[in-house]
C-alpha cells in the first residue's frame, strides 16, 4: 500500500510495501529488518517504555545503542501506548493502509486490545498477520515463556550437540533460535503477501520458534527414522579444527564421503589408513582427539594458513579456513567488495543486508523511540498538528 510508482529499474523488491512492526528484541525484528532491507516501508511501533533491547549494554545516551541498531535499521520509530484510551483505534486505522502486521507478543495480547489475527484480517481481508512465539498460538505449550535458550532445549538442538561428545550442555553463545525464527517470518510473510497480491485474501501466519529450530536441523529425519546407525559427533571428526602450538587455529572441510582418504593423501600418511584407532567413521569419531594430534603436529609444519592453504588444497578437494573475529573479517579485502556492514545513523555499523541483489541493503536510518511519530503517523493518516498534540497529551503517542 506504499508508493509503488517510479522507473521499475530503480525499484527494490519490495517497494509499496507496508509493514507495521510489533515486535521487540531479535526474532520479530530481525524478520522486519530483512524486510526493510528489501525495501519495505517499516512502522515500528513501540510500547511506552521501548524495545527492551534499547536498555542491552553498552548504555549509548540517546535511546539507540549498537544491538537495537544492527536487529532494526532502517525501519521507521513510532510509540503507542495501546493502554491509552484511543491508542487501539489509532492503530487499526493505520493497519488499514498496511500490507502486513508482524508481533511476537505472547498469545493474546493483542487481542486483548482488539487488535489480534481475527479481528484484524476480518477487518482487512488482503493482511498479512504474522505472530512470532516459543511454542505457537494454540496448543497445550502456548501459554509458556519462550526465549532462545528455551527453543534450545525443548528443540533437540541441545541434546544433539551434546549427545555423542558428553560435553556439559551449554546453549551456543548466540540466539540461534531467535534468528532462524526472523528468517522463517521473513521467508513466510513474503511469501503470503505474494499469495494476497494475487488472490485479495492475507491471513494469519503462526511462527513458532521450536518449529523452526526443528526444521533447520538436518539430520531430525534421520533421527526419527530411529536415530543413529553408529555414533555421530556431527562436523566434528570430518571438519576438524587445530589449534596449533603458536595460538593459530585453522579448520578443514572436504567432501564426506571421501575426506579421509583425501585428507592421508595430503598429509603423506596413507599408513593411518590401517590404524585401528582410525579405521572406520565410528573409530574415527571415538578416537577425534588423537587424530587432530596427528594433523596439529603436520599443520605446524607451515609457515602460515596460505601456505597451509596451498599445500592441502593443490590435489585434494578440501577447504582451509582461518579462525579470525568479526572485526578482523570487517578488514579484509573481501569484506570491501562485498560491501559488508552498513553505516547508521546511530553511528555504529551494522550487517548491511541478507544477500547482495539490486535494492536490497539498509538506508541506516535509526532513531529514538517514538522520533518518527508525528512524521509518520501525521503524513499517513493526514493529521494535522493539532490532532498530533491532541494525542500526545491523552499519552497515546509517546516520545523518548
Amino acid at each position: 500500500m506504499g508508493d509503488s510508482s517510479g522507473d521499475t529499474a530503480d525499484q527494490r523488491p519490495l517497494d509499496g510495501i507496508r509493514v507495521l512492526d510489533f515486535t521487540r528484541v531479535v526474532a520479530g525484528p530481525l524478520a522486519t529488518r530483512m524486510m526493510a532491507d528489501m525495501g519495505a516501508e517499516v512502522i515500528k511501533i513501540e510500547p511506552a517504555d521501548g524495545d527492551l533491547s534499547r536498555t542491552f549494554p553498552p548504555y549509548v545516551p540517546g535511546d539507540v545503542n549498537p544491538y537495537f541498531s544492527q536487529q532494526n535499521a532502517g525501519k521507521r520509530f513510532c510509540s503507542i501506548d495501546l493502554r491509552a484510551p484511543g491508542a487501539p483505534e489509532l492503530v487499526r486505522e493505520i493497519a488499514g493502509r498496511c500490507d502486513a502486521v508482524v508481533e511476537n507478543y505472547r498469545p493474546g495480547v493483542m487481542a486483548r486490545f482488539g487488535l489480534g489475527p481475527d479481528e484484524m484480517c476480518a477487518a482487512h481481508p488482503a493482511l498479512v498477520y504474522c505472530s512470532v512465539t516459543g511454542f505457537g498460538q494454540t496448543g497445550p505449550w502456548a501459554d509458556k515463556r519462550a526465549y532462545a535458550p528455551v527453543g534450545h532445549m525443548e528443540s533437540g538442538y541441545i541434546d544433539y550437540a551434546v549427545r555423542e561428545t558428553g560435553a556439559r550442555p551449554e546453549n551456543p553463545p548466540l540466539v540461534v533460535g531467535d534468528i532462524v525464527t526472523a528468517m522463517s517470518a521473513a521467508a513466510t510473510v513474503n511469501a503470503m503477501l505474494v499469495k494476497a497480491a494475487r488472490t485479495g485474501r492475507g491471513g494469519h501466519i503462526d511462527v513458532c520458534m521450536v518449529e523452526a529450530m526443528v526444521y533447520i536441523q538436518e539430520w531430525s529425519a534421520l533421527e526419527l527414522a530411529g536415530g543413529w546407525t553408529e555414533p555421530n559427533a556431527g562436523l566434528a571428526h570430518q571438519c576438524p579444527i587445530l589449534v596449533l602450538p603458536d595460538g593459530r587455529v585453522w579448520a578443514i572441510a572436504g567432501n564426506p564421503a571421501a575426506w579421509f582418504d583425501d585428507l592421508l593423501k595430503a598429509m603423506g600418511r596413507p599408513e593411518l589408513a590401517d590404524d585401528p584407532r582410525f579405521a572406520t567413521p565410528a573409530a574415527r569419531m571415538a578416537n577425534r582427539y588423537e587424530l587432530y594430534d596427528e594433523m596439529t603436529q603436520w599443520a605446524a609444519g607451515f609457515a602460515d594458513v596460505d601456505d597451509f592453504r596451498r599445500a592441502i588444497e593443490a590435489g585434494t578437494p578440501f577447504s582451509v579456513a582461518e579462525m579470525r573475529s568479526l572485526t578482523e573479517l570487517a578488514e579484509t579485502d573481501w569484506a570491501a567488495h562485498r560491501g559488508l556492514l552498513a553505516d547508521t545513523a546511530s553511528g555504529f555499523a551494522v550487517p548491511a543486508r541478507p544477500a547482495l541483489g539490486s535494492g536490497i541493503g539498509t538506508d541506516g536510518h535509526v532513531a529514538a523511540r517514538g522520533a518518527d511519530n508525528r512524521d509518520v503517523i501525521g503524513g499517513l493518516l493526514g493529521y494535522d498538528d493539532q490532532r498530533l498534540d491532541e494525542l500526545e497529551s491523552a499519552g497515546v503517542l509517546v516520545t523518548a
